[in-house]
Formats: C-alpha cells, sequence, structure tokens
C-alpha cells in the first residue's frame, strides 16, 4: 500500500511576492492560507506534518487546513509564542486521512540561548518539543512524529558544544525508534544531507531520506525524514513562497 506524506515548515502561513527576495526575512509578511491549501491540495498526501503553525484561543491553523481540504484527524502542539506574529501560539501538527489513536507532547531541554539581532531585540531560544500521534493505517500502527529543534546556527552555537549536547540527549531520549512502523518529519535545523552526524542513534535503528536538494531558498537542509518499517520509494523537495520549501514522500507500508 502506497502512502503519501508532507512535511512543512509553513512559517506562521506568512508567504512573500514573487518577485521579492527569497532571502530576507521580511519578505514573507503575506497572508498565505489560501496559497498552502491549495499546494497541499493539489499533492494530496495521506500524511502532512507542519511546523510553526499558528494557535490561539479562537482560531487553530492546523485545524482549519484539515477543514479546508477535507481531512478528517488532525493535532496541534502549541510550544511557546510566536515570533511571527504577536499574540499568536507556535505550534506544530500532524493532519492525517487516517484515524488518530492516540497522541502526545513533550517539551526538550531547552539550554536558553541568547543573542542580540541587529535590531538590538534579544532573542531567546524558544521551547521546542516532540508530537507522536499513532495512526490507523487500514489496520497496522504507524507512529508518526514531528519536531521543530533550536536554530542553533542563528545563536552561534556550534553543534559540539556541550550545551547543544545536554539539549541533543533530551531529543534523542523522546524521540522512541520502539514502534515497528515508524515517520519522523520535522524541522530539525541541521544543514546537511543528513541527521547521521547529529543523530546517530535514531539514524541506526531507522532510515532517512537523504537530501539532495535545500529545503530553503537559503540553500540549507534543514526539513528532514525518518522513517522505520516502510519502503521508501521517493522524496521530492518543492520549490514554494514559503520560508521553507514543503517535502513530498512516497511510501510502501506492507
Amino acid at each position: 500500500m502506497k502512502i503519501v506524506t508532507l512535511q512543512w515548515n509553513i512559517g506562521g502561513g506568512k508567504i512573500r511576492e514573487v518577485n521579492s527576495d527569497p532571502g530576507g526575512e521580511s519578505s514573507y509578511s503575506l497572508e498565505g492560507f489560501d496559497y498552502i491549501a491549495d499546494l497541499i491540495g493539489k499533492l494530496s498526501p495521506a500524511i502532512i506534518t507542519l511546523v510553526e503553525t499558528h494557535a490561539n484561543d479562537t482560531k487553530i491553523q492546523a485545524e482549519d487546513l484539515a477543514k479546508a481540504l477535507g481531512y478528517g484527524y488532525w493535532i496541534n502542539d502549541v510550544y511557546d509564542q510566536s515570533h511571527i506574529v504577536q499574540g499568536m501560539g507556535l505550534g506544530q501538527a500532524i493532519i492525517s486521512r487516517f484515524p488518530i489513536t492516540s497522541h502526545n507532547f513533550g517539551l526538550f531541554f531547552n539550554p536558553k540561548f541568547e543573542v542580540v539581532r541587529p535590531n538590538g531585540e534579544t532573542w531567546i531560544s524558544h521551547n521546542k518539543g516532540l508530537t507522536t500521534g499513532v495512526l490507523d493505517v487500514e489496520g497496522q500502527e504507524l507512529a508518526v512524529m514531528t519536531l521543530h529543534l533550536i536554530p542553533f546556527r542563528k545563536f552561534g552555537v556550534a553543534l559540539d558544544d556541550p550545551r547543544v549536547e545536554l539539549a541533543r540527549k533530551s531529543i534523542v531520549e523522546m524521540i522512541k525508534t520502539e514502534p515497528e512502523k515508524l515517520l519522523l518529519q520535522g524541522d530539525f535545523n541541521v544543514d546537511d544531507p543528513s541527521l547521521k552526524g547529529f543523530l546517530p542513534e535514531i539514524i541506526a535503528k531507522c532510515g532517512e531520506v537523504l537530501l539532495e536538494k535545500p529545503t530553503t531558498p537559503k540553500g540549507r537542509r534543514y526539513d528532514h525524514v525518518v522513517y522505520k518499517g516502510m519502503k521508501h520509494i521517493k522524496s521530492e523537495v518543492i520549490e514554494s513562497l514559503t520560508d521553507h520549501f514543503p517535502v513530498y514522500s512516497e511510501f510502501d507500508i506492507a
């Protein structure tokens, strides 16, 4: 049985003008809900993992996308306040055509890195965490996980820094590789075709999609796909008007 998946950091649902600078953070200021929904609809994935979703007491982007596209199941976890739109929570989501039978969420260790931006603002690293949903894929259990890791580069912190190692260990401890069938997609903020150097314990037990193309307009490979108990058929990074590109994948789940 073939299943199609999609990983996408939607940046709060913001997009840029076609002719604007794709490398400029200020370029991503237009409301892009319809654009994002249209592209997802064309790709028609059965399972979607989203990062940098927005939610507050009255509006949840993941829910709105699921309803607009006719998906019956969704979960969304808020892990911190948004740096994109004031007053919104920043989160991550799983949207599925298959029933989600269980769900849990937990926060990783946050070293609270700080950096002063060119405009004088002080940034402190956001809380990040792991969302897990167990899906019933026509009688088979599939553990689907998504995450968003700290952008270590933006804080001038090398991946071999001892403070990063504390965060890394908490990530490894929370990602459970025991399920027979597993799909882990997210924005790892690790610019490398492979996660083997950063998460060797996970990759030793799972397969991964080796990124041939960047997943951001700035040429970085941040959005990764890890799997277990399925046969990978193909993946494609699809250029878009968002500040991360969606990663489309196909798997054969026996």
